[in-house]
């Protein structure tokens, strides 16, 4: 199966919501540039899309964190925001084996990023939209896929009661996780997607590969393995920028899935997704 596609890919990718900076535990000395929805528009300019990033930073020394590493990307930052406050800090562990488990989140002045008719109509000027931790996503949704905009959502992260539900029904794509829902399958999580109104949905599952679903059919995709895993931290996003990337292509699930699984276990073996040095393998 093919997912159609508005063929103004040249206008790119818009990235919508979050980020932070992250502060490791046994690091604490290192600031890195992260968030989901930042990771994903990070890994999309890599890949070579053009990509901007909407969202929101504070007005401290750590702004510069996020906004240098986006732009070293290749990241258009010019409907960044910056507010007075804080920038969002995620402070995270890692065991042995590069796990991350997350210790705190205080997400900063990015919790209060919303959007408005005129950032939508930017938005609207690129061919696909991508979103995470955006709160009023489902008010906007309507008036983006009017203008043609694809939209594709991490569910897989925080999201209010009744999101899925909410914003279902205008999704291309819904990218959920297993890990952020405990005791439930990835067919559940599949179906509920659909059934919220999601025309596709793409659910991964660590190191047991992902699945996905678009109305009968169902994908199972195999995780890549790592030989040393150095951060964990990030894969989920960088699966996600790979999968819309091979979507903007006109690919294929499974070869999507493929792709992306290599995506994600290539973040797995560098340390920080988005900043810049995190492009060169750390060594042990």
């Amino acid at each position: 199966m093919a997912v159609g596609l508005d063929r103004r890919a040249a206008n790119g990718v818009a990235c919508v919501g979050d980020n932070c900076v992250d502060v490791a535990v046994e690091r604490p000395e290192e600031e890195l540039a992260g968030g989901n929805a930042l990771n994903v528009a990070v890994e999309l300019a890599r890949a070579g899309r053009r990509c901007s990033y909407f969202g929101m930073v504070g007005d401290d020394a750590r702004a510069t964190v996020i906004l240098d590493a986006a732009r070293a990307a290749g990241v258009d930052v010019g409907e960044v925001r910056r507010a007075p406050g804080p920038t969002g800090v995620t402070v995270v562990a890692r065991d042995a084996g590069g796990e991350r488990s997350f210790v705190s989140q205080d997400y900063g002045v990015s919790a209060d990023h919303r959007l408005d008719g005129q950032v939508v109509q930017r938005i609207a000027a690129h061919s696909w939209a991508h979103f995470a931790r955006q709160p009023d996503l489902p008010a906007w949704a309507p008036t983006l896929r009017a203008e043609g905009v694809r939209i594709s959502c991490d569910l897989g992260v925080e999201s209010g009661p009744g999101a899925l539900q909410a914003v279902g029904p205008h999704l291309d794509i819904a990218f959920l996780s297993t890990s952020a829902a405990p005791g439930r399958t990835a067919q559940e999580l599949v179906d509920e997607a659909l059934a919220a109104g999601a025309a596709l949905a793409v659910v991964t599952r660590g190191a047991r590969g992902s699945v996905a679903g678009a109305g009968t059919r169902r994908w199972r995709g195999d995780a890549v393995a790592v030989e040393r895993v150095v951060d964990t931290l990030g894969a989920g996003d960088a699966f996600i920028a790979a999968f819309i990337s091979a979507m903007l292509d006109g690919g294929e699930v499974d070869a999507a899935l493929r792709g992306a699984a290599i995506a994600g276990a290539a973040a797995c073996r560098r340390r920080g997704l988005a900043h810049p040095l995190s492009v060169e393998e750390v060594s042990a």
